[in-house]
């Protein structure tokens, strides 16, 4: 192996590791671009070549944005930022309390339930249909957030509400982790990603 090929592979390995003392090393715009896609990778499972041209194509955008165009084009290959076809216009997010200490499998479960009832919302909602054909139609784009607390999940879907968006909220059964009635996780969308983006934009991704 080269030397530059080699001191990519270390950085490589640094940066998809959290537990790598250097990750935090400020870096030159090469190898933030190269920490982004790690990002996008481990959020969506795409490959290093469609997670770089998402960050290519994102630009100032940032990592969220080329999230956004990953999971619109999932079913697309492309080999350059010219190749990406637009972006859906609709999302779905999905805003998780950190405050219980939910583990993995527990999140994970309910952003299933927070996702469904949302869909399920939507049907019934004026224009619902035709929603969820476009979000459908771009790849069903879902993305996953963090909230502090209740407080400031309510504060969200509140305002998502008051803007008309559709609107769930999970309220677990108590069987394992957490109190019964315990409001975990809520879903907002599908809608626009302009619409949405006005309420939980300073929201940080779920990683």
């Amino acid at each position: 192996m080269g030397a530059n090929k080699a001191v990519d592979a270390l950085f490589w390995g640094c940066v998809t590791d959290v537990t790598c003392p250097h990750r935090l090393i400020i870096m030159d715009a090469a190898q933030q671009a190269v920490a982004m896609a790690a990002q996008v990778m481990e959020v969506t499972g795409c490959s290093r070549e469609q997670a770089e041209s998402a960050v290519e194509a994102a630009g100032p955008g940032g990592v969220e944005l080329a999230v956004d165009f990953v999971l619109s084009t999932m079913n697309t290959h492309f080999s350059s930022a010219e190749d990406l076809p637009a972006p859906t216009p609709m999302k779905m997010v999905a805003l998780v309390r950190q405050d219980l200490g939910m583990g993995i499998g527990k999140v994970a479960a309910q952003v299933s339930h927070a996702t469904l009832g949302a869909y399920k919302s939507a049907r019934r909602s004026a224009g619902g249909d035709q929603t969820l054909a476009t979000w459908e139609a771009g790849g069903e784009a879902t993305i996953v957030l963090k909230v502090d607390d209740h407080e400031q999940l309510e504060q969200c879907l509140q305002l998502a509400e008051a803007k008309g968006l559709v609107t769930h909220r999970v309220s677990d059964a108590g069987r394992t982790e957490v109190a019964p009635g315990t409001v975990t996780v809520g879903a907002i969308g599908p809608g626009t990603v302009t619409s949405i983006d006005t309420i939980t934009g300073q929201l940080s991704l779920l990683t």
